[in-house]
């Protein structure tokens, strides 16, 4: 079936142009100065005018011109039902150390879908590899000047990078990075790290690469490739996860360069995520080492970040209230008896969560118990709490079960807009199955206090 014309409208912001002209859901963007609108940057750019002609076509099938007359840069308020307004660009890689390709048959489609998509990295924050998208594309999004720009860097040796992503334009990366370099744009860049791949002297040619491009450059991120059971079965090339002694070598090869960025840059600018440390034995930096956490989404810093709060919440230096939890499900306790609460987490995160269950249980006066899930649908090698499913979590709970207990599950195991898991599992099947109630809660030191604050105030009133 061929796209209607125009960008379907959701709804118009309160208070907004599009709400006084009785714009609403349905309405169809056909063009802003008799230009069809390309994409969500198109629309951003062109209703910043003072002086604007919007065609809408209507429900009903009217089309009206609306001659508008606004202040510079005041928002129209017009809300659109795909973010980007156009398809989202397919990664068309075949790298190595996809975690994509790595997924079991039969999963939702979604997770099958791999996108590479520039734009993105404006909208969502996400990471893209340059390799999907034309030079005259790449010049288009650079003129709009929105920054910074996520990039999925892995290595800058052209020949090293066509053999990981299996892309002929993979090539091409340092070319492109310089001239959003000189265009004035900021970059973050990200490097999944591949034992026998692109470490090493690889890595050294990279971070040697990467920092000629400072200013721009502002910050690097390292992250370890995740090896699934499923490589073999999908016919991948072989893989393995880095052993403890060569996470410390990557560690000892990143405060290098720490040390020489801070005497330049005056900013650390390269950092490694949690798991290098955790996985080498060795000690997390404190909070103030990862500068303005400028990537905690990838998992830099989130372990250091989690117990900084907490030791602030511990030692009355930062309060936090009690908040209801994202989702809950199962039958509400019918006694005021206090049973445990169960913190499930991955085996990864596991020491720090106990830790922090001991320290929690002391000063809230709950009992309170990590419960470390061992991710046996993707592998023992898979450690990340986010990456955990529910039937792993009802295998390995379910036994410890009792009467009065509960279970909270941070929201990062979740689909972002609904409360289920990877394998499909419902928030609502897991607390059935565990026969307790389950809340989900924010990802962070803060959601788990607050979590339990709230638990504790629903246990202490009188039901």
């Amino acid at each position: 079936m061929p796209r209607k014309k125009g960008q379907l409208i959701r709804g118009c912001q309160p208070g907004s142009i599009a709400e006084e002209l009785d714009l609403a859901a349905g309405d169809r963007l056909i063009a802003i100065d008799g230009q069809p609108v390309r994409d969500v940057f198109d629309y951003r750019l062109r209703q910043l005018a003072e002086e604007l002609t919007v065609r809408i076509e209507h429900q009903d099938g009217s089309v009206v011109d609306y001659e508008i007359e606004k202040d510079e840069d005041e928002d129209l308020g017009l809300e659109f039902e795909e973010a980007l307004l156009d398809e989202c660009t397919h990664c068309h890689n075949k790298c190595v150390f996809c975690f994509i390709d790595q997924l079991p048959k039969g999963l939702r489609k979604t997770l099958y879908f791999k996108d590479d998509d520039l734009r993105l990295t404006f909208l969502t924050g996400n990471y893209v590899t340059l390799t999907n998208i034309t030079d005259q594309e790449l010049d288009r999004l650079i003129a709009y000047r929105f920054s910074p720009m996520n990039i999925s860097v892995h290595t800058t040796d052209p020949e090293l990078r066509i053999r990981m992503m299996k892309n002929p334009k993979s090539g091409q990366i340092m070319e492109r990075l310089e001239r959003i370099a000189a265009a004035g744009i900021a970059l973050n860049a990200q490097i999944v790290l591949c034992p026998d791949w692109n470490d090493k002297d690889a890595l050294e040619k990279t971070l040697h690469d990467l920092s000629t491009l400072r200013p721009s450059v502002q910050s690097i991120a390292i992250v370890p490739v995740g090896v699934t059971r499923f490589r073999e079965e999908n016919n991948l090339a072989p893989m393995r996860p880095f052993t403890a002694d060569e996470c410390r070598a990557v560690i000892e090869t990143v405060q290098r360069y720490q040390n020489r960025f801070l005497e330049e840059a005056n900013s650390r600018i390269l950092y490694a995520s949690d798991e290098f440390y955790l996985r080498g034995g060795l000690d997390l930096p404190l909070a103030s080492d990862y500068d303005d956490f400028p990537q905690l989404e990838n998992g830099v810093g989130m372990a250091s970040l989690f117990n900084a709060t907490l030791e602030d919440y511990l030692s009355g230096t930062h309060p936090i209230r009690a908040k209801e939890p994202l989702y809950s499900e199962g039958t509400p306790l019918t006694t005021t008896e206090p049973g445990r609460v169960w913190l499930a987490t991955g085996t990864l995160a596991g020491p720090i969560l106990e830790k922090a269950a001991l320290a929690l249980s002391q000063a809230m006066g709950l009992a309170i118990t990590a419960a470390l899930v061992t991710n046996h649908f993707f592998g023992d090698t898979i450690t990340v709490t986010g990456l955990l499913t529910g039937q792993d979590i009802i295998r390995q709970l379910k036994p410890r079960m009792q009467p009065g207990d509960q279970v909270l599950i941070p929201s990062c195991m979740l689909k972002a807009d609904s409360p289920v898991f990877l394998d499909d599992i419902t928030l609502e099947a897991l607390a059935n199955e565990l026969a307790v109630p389950v809340h989900a809660v924010r990802a962070d030191a803060e959601g788990l206090v607050s979590g339990l604050h709230w638990l504790h105030a629903k246990r202490s009133t009188p039901l």
